[in-house]
């Protein structure tokens, strides 16, 4: 003798639609680099480094991280023509800038780099530190040369709270006060350079904090001071 046994239609559907909740990616996800706002149809993916070893950033922690403030400094020069490409190491994102000599950044071009700088994850932006933004542009067209060209990879600019907390929790190496929070430090390397060389070039014109890592360099505009 067969039982049949009815089954509700709230039953059927809840069952019926299972798999795709399964599959369901949440609103805000770190670890996709995924924030609300964010391209669900191009996620970003947390192994999108290039091999960059960005959760071992031993930056020093600065006991006076909470006094630190933007440094009273209005304008930035680039003192060398460049024609410039930055290219982010996360997102693939780039965008170009031409400079003549003696080049005062105007406020378009400063709302530009805070946008690329921005923290891929949350897609947060920050207005960046002047000094920093004025150094690393003047590395940038020492690194050029006689063409004035150069490409430019940033592996990290600004850095939320939560971001931090996020990679503080996958790796013991991360500063708990880091520089990227205040937007006072970007991560770079230049194609075709070792970060040696690049190293040897940010010491020698920056009176900041200097990062050197295998395959690329920390710039900030705390306290002077070097690391490796």
């Amino acid at each position: 003798m067969t039982v049949q046994k009815k089954i509700s239609r709230r039953t059927f559907f809840a069952v019926a639609l299972l798999p795709a909740l399964a599959e369901a990616k949440p609103l805000i996800d770190f670890g996709q680099g995924l924030g609300l706002f964010s391209n669900q149809e191009n996620p970003i993916s947390r192994n999108n480094f290039n091999g960059l070893a960005l959760h071992n950033d031993p930056e020093p922690e600065l006991d006076d991280f909470n006094q630190l403030k933007s440094n009273n400094f209005s304008r930035i020069v680039v003192e060398k023509k460049l024609n410039l490409k930055l290219i982010s190491g996360n997102t693939k994102e780039e965008v170009s800038f031409q400079f003549r000599k003696n080049h005062h950044l105007r406020s378009q071009e400063i709302s530009k780099l805070n946008h690329f700088l921005k923290d891929w994850r949350t897609n947060e932006i920050k207005e960046f530190d002047a000094i920093v933004l004025n150094d690393f542009l003047n590395i940038c067209s020492l690194c050029s040369g006689k063409s004035n060209a150069l490409k430019v990879s940033v592996h990290s600019g600004f850095r939320s709270k939560e971001t931090n907390e996020y990679l503080r929790r996958n790796s013991h190496k991360v500063a708990r006060n880091s520089m990227h929070i205040l937007g006072k430090a970007i991560d770079f390397s230049v194609p075709g350079m070792s970060a040696q060389q690049l190293t040897k070039i940010v010491k020698a014109n920056t009176k900041g904090g200097v990062g050197s890592y295998p395959t690329f360099v920390h710039l900030d505009s705390g306290p002077q001071r070097s690391w490796s």
